[in-house]
């Protein structure tokens, strides 16, 4: 278990400021935040390797503060995968190794073991990363902290080594803390997620919640909502329109009008800033080229294509609505079906409980 409260520490002229989140017993927590956010002096801070300069920290329920770096049970792993330069890639593995067997078996699960008998300076920086992750493993830490430790290994690998590190996590129990700036990975392995920058947490929760939910534009923004708008907000009237039941309005969810430029927008919140932001995500929303009036969604809206991006399986199409864009989401295939074109009509629609009010 990691838990943070008021957390401070200082490097420099940076300074990690009242950070407060928690990472339960076993659980797997992601950090995310953009270049310079603090992420890798955080973990450094858990560490022991950067002082504590208020706040309190917890470890497995201990205090951090009377505990010096060796005596936390904590593996840390960096983006770079320093290792022992005089040493050999197996001595490299077994060093701190809580016997010789964890050092084989773990070893031989991430795909260092393999490399055992090279030299540390003939290695790539994706073998540097496999040896560093072996090493941290072998030691059977009770906390693992991960500085991007994926970054250097190539898609499948990746895909692979991200997949074993889960596994090991869940069948030891571990407590896990990785810093990535990939969300698709924060999504997959995070039970937590907590995002990070100039210092401070924004925010932290669930991965769905934070990055369905995010709590300010700001943060919808960094996590790639491509729909953000200001505008402003007011409750509907409480004898509930067909579009929310009226046993939802009495248990505190509210009809809510939007208005952003010259487009309306129905959501559903328990309460409103006004003024304030609507998050749609792209993938909530649908097109078709021809209206859909027996769609359950509350917004429908009439455009013209201004752009089509695809990227693999994903395509990304941009709408011209009445001078306001929106952007939807669908796969590729869907995309060709459809036949859409830039300079066509399309209809877009999505549902009141597919926008975020922030």
């Amino acid at each position: 278990m990691i838990e943070a409260r008021g957390l401070s520490a200082r490097v420099g002229g940076f300074r990690l400021d009242d950070v407060t989140f928690t990472v339960p017993k076993g659980a797997y927590g992601v950090v995310i935040g953009p270049a310079g956010s603090g992420k890798t002096t955080l973990l450094e801070t858990i560490a022991g390797i950067t002082p504590q300069t208020g706040g309190f920290l917890s470890l497995d329920g201990a205090p951090a503060a009377a505990l010096p770096p060796e005596e936390r049970r904590l593996g840390l792993v960096y983006q770079h995968g320093y290792l022992f330069p005089h040493l050999s890639v197996e001595a490299n593995i077994a060093y701190g190794a809580a016997n010789a067997d964890i050092a084989r078996d773990v070893g031989t699960r991430i795909g260092a073991w393999s490399l055992r008998e090279r030299a540390v300076d003939s290695l790539s920086g994706g073998e540097r990363q496999l040896v560093a992750l072996a090493r941290a493993l072998a030691h059977r830490p009770s906390i693992l902290l991960l500085d991007e430790p994926f970054s250097a290994l190539d898609p499948r690998r990746r895909e692979t080594t991200r997949r074993e590190i889960r596994r090991i996590h869940r069948e030891w129990g571990m407590t896990v803390l990785q810093v990535t700036h990939d969300f698709t990975e924060a999504g997959l392995l995070g039970d937590v997620a907590i995002l990070l920058d100039g210092g401070r947490v924004l925010q932290s929760g669930r991965p769905e919640d934070v990055f369905r939910k995010p709590a300010s534009s700001y943060v919808a923004e960094f996590l790639g909502a491509e729909n953000v708008f200001a505008g402003t907000a007011r409750l509907l009237q409480d004898d509930a329109p067909d579009w929310v039941s009226t046993g939802g309005a009495g248990r505190g969810h509210h009809a809510v009008e939007f208005r952003t430029g010259p487009l309306t927008i129905y959501a559903v919140a328990n309460s409103v800033e006004s003024p304030g932001y609507a998050v749609i995500r792209a993938e909530e929303v649908l097109l078709s080229l021809e209206p859909q009036p027996t769609s359950s969604a509350r917004n429908h809206f009439r455009g013209r294509i201004t752009e089509i991006s695809t990227l693999g399986a994903l395509t990304r199409v941009s709408l011209d609505v009445d001078g306001t864009p929106l952007v939807a989401a669908l796969t590729t295939r869907s995309a060709q079906e459809l036949e859409l074109a830039e300079g066509r009509e399309a209809y877009a629609s999505f549902k009141a409980m597919a926008v975020h009010l922030c």
